[in-house]
Order: C-alpha cells, then structure tokens, then sequence
C-alpha cells in the first residue's frame, strides 16, 4: 500500500517531512490505513489521529503499535474533535477535508485544537486540474448533465464511487477558495501538485493544472 501510493504521489513523502513540527504533538485528520501517518511518526515526539471509519482508526493504531511508533488513533469527526484546546503543534490532512459536510467547522476545529504559532499542513481537489476538466468533459459529452446535476456527478471523481449505494461528497477548490477556507490563519501559501502516470512525474509546465491545492500555514 505504502509503495502504490507513493509511486502515485513521489512528492508526497519529502513534502510530509519538511513540513513536520520535529518533536512536537502532530494530529491527522482522516488517516486512512496510517501510510502518510507513519511518516508523520517517525518525526514527531507524539501523534494523534482520527478517522470517520473505525477500520481505518485500526489499521493506523496498528500500524503504529506494530513499527513502535508513539501515537493513538481513533474514530471521530472532524467538525467535533474530542482534543482540549491548544494541543497539538501541527495539523495534518490529505485528501479529507472535500468530502465533509461543513468544511469551515473542520477548520474551526482545526484552529481550536491548535497550539499558537502551531502549523497545519491541507490537501484539497483542485477545481482547475486537467483531472477535473477531464470529468468535466466525459459530464458534457456522455450527456449526463440530462439526468445529474455537476454537484451529484462530483463523486465519481473518486476510483469505485459510481458504484456505490451512498455517494461520497465531493467539492472542488480553486487556489484563491482554498486560500480563502484559512483566512483565520497565518502565512497561509498555496501550491499544487499532481499525480505521476506511468511512474513520472509531470512536467513542471502543468503543475498549476495539478490534481490537488495544498495549503499550509500557522494558527
């Protein structure tokens, strides 16, 4: 799992570790089977992270208990984190934040959890990739706007999701939303990234078409 996600996404791993506060408490918002998390561990003093799923808090704790990693994961939501105030000196979320219902109560939350002067590192869809107007494109031509609005064709963004009985929520952001999704916070700068295909990375000419917006930034 570690190799095929980061053979997807090389960037991701340096980009992780550049950004971890060294020795400080560091929570992950929607961990997943812990691949990115076990990074995050092998960095920081001490981590926490949550997950909507309870397969995917196992998997994370497991993970953690299994490479020696300080650290607990547990089932929660993002918009209702069960952390004090002020208790973590990095916030840490790929791929998550898109599919909440209230996005700006995460980011509340986020902020309320987090230490002053402490920093979050965020991954979002990006409105403008090549990947969305693909979507957009496929959404024009097979005439699916006939029966779908674009809001409820989103989902299938995500690999398997046209299959499914309860469809994820997707939203889409441009550079300046997601710039704008933190504007509470501090030093906030925008970039975007993109999957490799076939193993390489594109070139640095379509980055700003890339598949995500990461933001980071300071409480």
């Amino acid at each position: 799992m570690t190799r095929s996600r980061y053979a997807l996404q090389p960037w991701l791993p340096d980009l992780i570790r550049s950004w971890v506060p060294r020795g400080g408490r560091v929570l992950e918002i929607g961990c997943g089977a812990g691949t990115d998390h076990s990074v995050i561990a092998s960095l920081a003093g001490d981590t926490a992270a949550i997950d909507l799923a309870s397969h995917g808090a196992q998997l994370t704790q497991t993970r953690l208990e299994l490479e020696g990693r300080p650290g607990t994961a547990q089932v929660a939501d993002a918009e209702d984190m069960p952390f004090p105030d002020q208790s973590f000196d990095g916030v840490y979320s790929f791929g998550v934040l898109h599919h909440t219902d209230h996005p700006e109560r995460a980011i509340a939350e986020m902020w309320r959890v987090m230490r002053p002067g402490a920093t979050f590192l965020v991954a979002l869809y990006h409105k403008h990739s090549m990947f969305a107007a693909q979507k957009a494109v496929e959404y024009a031509v097979r005439l699916r706007w006939r029966s779908q609005t674009w809001r409820d064709y989103l989902p299938e963004l995500e690999y398997g999701a046209d299959a499914l009985e309860q469809r994820p929520l997707v939203r889409l952001y441009s550079r300046q939303s997601a710039r704008s999704l933190f504007s509470q916070f501090h030093d906030v700068r925008v970039r975007t990234e993109h999957p490799a295909l076939s193993g390489y990375l594109l070139p640095d000419w379509l980055r700003p078409f890339g598949w995500y917006v990461v933001v980071t930034g300071r409480r």
